[in-house]
């Protein structure tokens, strides 16, 4: 695969789907607005599909009632989960051949080389609120079949002609810091709040992720004690039954360098008074 890069992981998704010519998408319901935002502005036809709540990634058998109508799917890894969706990818291009299957890592920690993939794409960011937050930077790998060209466009609010390059040492090395101080904010979050809150280990990469009855009067009384957290994207489509009910009971805890542990011990403190009638 090919290494390509861009001012944002945006940009590169916007590159190769005009490259070649994709104008129907699949997108899973709780897909980051900004994605909308382009790809409505690319004036696209989305098609989106629930999650599955065994893996919070996109239903494969959602996906498999409409794989034959879309051009492109971009498969995203929900709070950064690692896991290898492989498998699906080879049942996807059995349907649809001539579909481009893109691997959205963009909540996943980044990698700076690629060899293979069962997808087309691999795409990873490096941008503002990513596990790696260099300011700036889109990475993508791209197989051989596929075209990719670095398309200049008119300046919008949702692309920039921006150019951006990888510098894989600095990447590195940003990414063990970032790896040794989320891991100690995440020791906290596991050792003061109630394992039953807790996601399963394997989403807790980009930020920690608590599933709580009463979201947003914890948000609330967070934000007001001088805090901060969040609440994950908002299911873009009706009748995502799945998608809707995480994101009404999902926060995410910050766990980055703009958060100390003082701070994520208040966090917890405040979580645990608000979890006090039961949850």
């Amino acid at each position: 695969m090919r290494r390509v890069t861009g001012y944002r992981a945006n940009r590169v998704l916007y590159n190769f789907l005009r490259s070649n010519k994709c104008k129907t998408i699949i997108v899973p319901a709780n897909i980051c607005g900004g994605v909308v935002r382009l790809l409505q502005w690319m004036q696209c036809t989305i098609i989106y599909c629930d999650i599955n709540p065994a893996t919070l990634c996109m239903d494969e058998e959602a996906v498999l009632q409409v794989v034959d109508k879309a051009d492109a799917i971009l498969f995203v890894h929900t709070y950064g989960v690692e896991t290898d969706f492989a498998e699906s990818y080879v049942k996807f291009r059995e349907r649809n051949p001539k579909m481009a299957i893109i691997d959205d890592r963009c909540l996943c920690m980044p990698d700076a080389q690629i060899a293979d993939s069962a997808a087309d794409m691999v795409l990873f960011s490096t941008g503002e609120k990513k596990p790696v937050n260099l300011g700036m930077g889109g990475i993508g790998f791209v197989a051989e079949r596929w075209k990719y060209e670095d398309l200049q466009v008119s300046e919008n609010a949702v692309l920039t002609n921006a150019t951006w390059d990888l510098d894989s040492k600095s990447l590195l090395t940003k990414m063990d810091a970032v790896i040794a101080h989320k891991e100690k904010l995440n020791a906290i979050y596991r050792t003061y709040l109630p394992k039953k809150i807790q996601l399963s280990e394997a989403y807790q990469h980009w930020r920690f992720n608590i599933l709580v009855p009463n979201k947003e009067e914890i948000i609330q009384a967070i934000f007001d004690a001088g805090l901060f957290a969040s609440g994950h994207y908002a299911p873009q489509a009706e009748n995502c039954a799945i998608a809707s009910n995480m994101y009404n009971h999902v926060i995410n805890l910050f766990n980055d360098f703009y958060y100390t542990e003082e701070q994520a011990i208040r966090t917890c403190k405040i979580i645990n008074d608000k979890l006090k009638n039961g949850i």
